[in-house]
């Protein structure tokens, strides 16, 4: 989009959102019993002061119906509108400073499904207050003014119960033919029509209808109570004279500051969550800062109060609008101010020659947008956690109004992410070593005092005389009332069950007493107990878990200063030297646990012999493994017959196993099956030789202290396929 093009869009994008904040800014004003002329001079601050410092691109600000309930209270109990104005100016210094101490991040910690269900609400209660708009229902007692008042929200159905009484067909007619032309008019075939944003046609179509009705259909003919009625002003000094100024004497009012904070509040909190809601809604989902937000805010609410205007918020019905009507930058929001302060003076006649069906069906559409069902679909599918927040959310605001309605939707998101914090937040992982079986507690990143039931609840679950491992090294923060739980249930189940507990990773500057009650690591009494077949199950558990990318987790730190003294491995691994064939991490074992002999093509000689004896014999080990492994360099250059310095006598060694293999090679066997066949029967003949040349082996073997098996590791999917010899002796 070029930078021209770009200009045009958000000057014609600010056009209906101008149109639609008009009677916008004057029924909000008289709903709160302040001058008109601060409804439209509060829109024109929120366009052009708010936009100019604001970082979102779509956002519209202005007076909000959201704020009428304050806005009334404060004038009431301060008696006098130069008080309140004090009061609004020194709320916008507050959300001022609010922004600079970057508190704006408040806002990230509402929940989706209340913005979500704001949004469905809004637009909802838009179509029900536009109703009455659209069909023309209001007399000249009843005017425009006190029609749309409130109309952003609350419940009232007594304009909607009176439509089938009195329809001004005239009305009526224009906003169907609206409304028909703004679902059809992206579908128009003419990409030049589009350049229109489709709220402009609509509202010079219902101009056009009007006028037609006056020459050909007088009965149709709209009142002046059913067009736009702007005041007008004719000089600077009409102008001028229309501004309202505080009463500084009340700075020594004490009550003056109570109401500068609850307007801070409540006009951060709605602008805030209707600044999410705008950003769900948009296309780009392009964030903005919160902080930076609300410094725009305030700036805005300082010069409204110093001028006579009303609060300002972030407006979701005129950001929608603004949204819909193709705005890409802060461009249409300024425009859409300065349209406002030039309808007070150069174009506030023309202006009312709108209808305000016209505008109305605008709003309709805008808010069948809002609550679409797809909308409703979408979370129901992702289950009732989403959906009854969403849906309370919803029926609050509608119900009651913006405020309450979002309070109760966040009290019930609470009680669900307390209902979820309330289940277990460990990560359990039971680990099974040589020396016993424990239980590891991985503790989350985040933990907080919504986990306090759940922990407590997940330690006093634990069986008697458990072994726990409690692991924080996952965790960034722990609250320190966290801290006080673990360490109260942790002497508690002690004492009570005889549970022993180790705490891992927590953070030196932790109160918590660290002291470790248990180390799994290879005794002489867990070795001496051990049989053969039982090593063998836990190297294939081992290798199972390294599979699954679910190992145990070693304080390798406690395991050396455990074996320092001494080791008593459990197995006597014969391996090939291959990097991709790490022992100890394919059966996710600790220190001490394994001897390893790495040699090319896992092959044996006195030396390797020597060192098997003295693993089983001297030191205890029960399971020897002959492990070879896929692609297998030695294997291969045996069966090509490479000849290199010493690796030729080393090859000599694997060359029977290729003669074995040659020997029974099918016609259609592929390299890689023929490479494979070689592997596991020189593992076969590795066996066989270890058997035949030893002794002592021979004899543990025989006496079934000692058990030897052949191993295959596939290097593509970290499977081990354990074998035993068949033919040993």
């Amino acid at each position: 989009m070029t930078r021209f093009h770009s200009i045009k869009v958000n000057i014609l994008s600010s056009i209906p959102v101008f149109l639609v904040a008009i009677p916008l800014c004057l029924g909000i004003a008289l709903a709160t019993n302040t001058p008109l002329f601060s409804g439209i001079i509060t829109g024109v601050i929120g366009g052009v002061v708010v936009g100019l410092l604001s970082a979102s691109r779509v956002s519209v600000s202005g007076p909000a119906a959201g704020m009428i309930a304050v806005v009334l209270s404060a004038n009431a109990a301060l008696g006098s509108y130069g008080l309140f104005l004090l009061a609004l100016l020194l709320a916008g210094i507050i959300q001022f400073l609010c922004g600079m101490l970057r508190t704006g991040f408040i806002a990230n910690y509402v929940p989706s499904t209340v913005i979500k269900g704001l949004l469905a609400a809004i637009g909802v209660l838009i179509v029900i207050k536009q109703l009455p708009l659209a069909f023309g229902y209001f007399s000249a007692g009843n005017n425009m003014l006190n029609s749309i008042q409130n109309m952003e929200e609350g419940w009232d159905f007594h304009a909607l119960k009176l439509l089938t009484q009195q329809i001004n067909p005239g009305a009526t007619l224009i906003s169907v033919i609206s409304l028909s032309l703004l679902c059809i008019w992206e579908k128009l075939p003419w990409k030049w029509i589009k350049a229109v944003p489709s709220s402009c046609a609509v509202v010079l179509l219902a101009i056009l209808v009007n006028e037609y009705y006056e020459q050909w259909i007088p009965s149709f003919a709209l009142e002046s109570y059913h067009l736009v009625n702007i005041p007008i002003i004719h000089n600077f000094s009409g102008f001028v004279s229309q501004l309202r100024f505080p009463d500084w004497q009340g700075l020594s009012n004490p009550q003056v500051y109570i109401y500068a904070f609850m307007l801070a509040i409540v006009a951060s909190l709605e602008t805030l969550l209707n600044l999410e809601g705008i950003e769900k809604i948009d296309k780009k989902h392009k964030y903005c800062s919160r902080d930076q937000e609300l410094i725009a805010q305030g700036a805005g609410n300082f010069l409204s109060g110093l001028v006579g205007g009303l609060p300002i918020t972030s407006v979701i019905v005129r950001s929608s609008v603004n949204m819909y009507a193709g705005a890409t930058s802060r461009l249409s929001t300024i425009t859409h101010g300065i349209l406002l302060l030039l309808s007070l003076t150069l174009t506030a006649k023309f202006l009312n020659y709108i209808p305000i069906a016209a505008l109305a069906s605008i709003l309709i559409y805008t808010g069948l947008k809002l609550a679409s069902f797809s909308l409703f679909k979408n979370i129901y599918q992702k289950g009732y956690r989403y959906f009854i927040p969403f849906l309370i959310t919803f029926v609050a605001i509608i119900a009651s109004d913006l405020l309450i309605g979002i309070l109760i939707g966040l009290g019930a998101s609470l009680f669900f992410i307390l209902k979820d914090n309330s289940k277990n937040c460990f990560s359990r992982f039971l680990e099974k070593h040589p020396s016993g079986s424990n239980i590891r507690l991985l503790l989350p990143q985040q933990v907080t005092f919504l986990n306090r039931a759940a922990i407590i609840a997940g330690l006093n679950a634990l069986a008697p005389k458990s072994k726990v491992i409690i692991d924080a090294s996952s965790t960034d923060f722990i609250d320190d009332e966290i801290l006080e739980v673990l360490q109260d249930e942790k002497d508690t189940l002690t004492r009570e069950k005889d549970i022993l507990f180790n705490l891992e990773g927590f953070k030196e500057h932790y109160a918590i007493n660290h002291t470790n009650r248990f180390i799994q690591v290879t005794t002489y009494d867990v070795q001496a107990k051990l049989k053969p077949d039982e090593v063998l199950t836990l190297l294939q558990e081992g290798n199972q878990r390294f599979v699954n990318d679910t190992p145990i987790k070693k304080n390798y730190k406690q395991q050396m200063q455990a074996t320092e003294a001494s080791q008593h491995p459990i197995a006597v691994v014969l391996g090939c030297i291959d990097s991709r064939v790490p022992v100890e991490l394919i059966f996710n074992l600790s220190l001490g646990d394994v001897f390893v002999a790495r040699v090319a093509g896992n092959v044996a000689d006195d030396d390797m012999l020597a060192s098997i004896e003295f693993a089983c014999h001297v030191s205890g080990a029960k399971l020897i493994v002959i492990l070879g492994h896929k692609a297998c360099g030695a294997v291969k250059a045996a069966c090509q017959d490479f000849h290199l310095g010493h690796l030729t006598q080393l090859i000599d060694k694997i060359k029977p196993a290729v003669s074995l293999a040659q020997e029974a090679h099918l016609p259609d066997q592929s390299e890689e099956a023929f490479l494979a066949d070689v592997t596991k029967r020189n593992i076969d003949l590795t066996e066989a030789w270890i058997y035949q040349h030893s002794d002592i082996l021979r004899t543990m073997i025989d006496n079934g202290e000692v058990k030897m098996v052949g191993a295959y590791y596939d290097i593509s999917t970290g499977v081990v396929e354990f074998a035993e010899s068949l033919n040993l002796k």
